[in-house]
């Protein structure tokens, strides 16, 4: 695993996997950043469907509660960007610390 987490490549395909949605839906839509949730017109389970996505391509997990606190596309940036920083802090055993 990578030793940082890239957050221009997690921002460009958290962006991609949204404007896929909106394609699919028939929107021409180029979401940017700063781009509201409520903007896209999408529905929760559209929603919760670009999460799985992104969850499946970054193999990490996100806390469920955190979905209904989004606001814009940059707050999911920060959700996996977050998520990804997580999995590569290293565990005790790793760091050599004997529980």
């Amino acid at each position: 695993m990578q030793a940082n987490v890239d957050e221009e490549t997690v921002q460009w395909r958290v962006l991609e996997a949204f404007r896929d949605v909106c394609e699919t839906r028939g929107q021409a839509m180029y979401p940017e950043p700063d781009t509201s949730i409520g903007a896209l017109g999408l529905e929760s389970l559209q929603l919760v469907e670009v999460i799985f996505e992104l969850e499946s391509c970054y193999q990490v997990q996100v806390d469920e509660e955190q979905l209904a606190q989004l606001e814009s596309v940059a707050d999911v940036i920060e959700m996996f960007v977050d998520a990804l920083q997580r999995t590569q802090q290293p565990t005790a055993s790793q760091r050599g610390v004997i529980a």
